[in-house]
């Protein structure tokens, strides 16, 4: 499997995955019951956010590889915060970011040098 085959595939499950479960979550009001709104709302403006800002980055790596490096790093890791707790969120977005590194430096490297 290719690291773009990979970064794709773990890309596009984890983005899918914190939309959801940030949306579920956020509407979930037994889960909230003891929360005030505006931790509900960091909760689920950092997982959406984060699921939007993966799927953004899977986008644009094909045309600028550093942009959606950053752009899957930075929705990787905002959409693990808030479900820290859980290890894995941690470990798949730790994978993602060095994924997309890996692809933007590869990506980087094979294109032609200026001048």
């Amino acid at each position: 499997m290719t690291v773009e085959k990979a970064l794709v595939v773990l890309g596009t499950f984890v983005a899918a995955a914190y939309v959801v479960v940030g949306i579920i979550g956020g509407l979930a009001s037994s889960h909230w019951t003891e929360a005030s709104t505006s931790d509900q709302v960091i909760w689920v403006v950092l997982l959406v956010g984060g699921g939007i800002l993966v799927f953004l980055g899977l986008r644009m790596s094909r045309r600028s590889p550093w942009l959606g490096a950053t752009l899957i790093s930075v929705g990787a890791v905002a959409g693990a915060l808030p479900i820290f707790w859980t290890i894995l969120a941690l470990v798949v977005a730790v994978a993602l970011v060095v994924l997309s590194i890996m692809y933007a430096r590869r990506a980087a490297g094979a294109s032609p040098a200026p001048g």
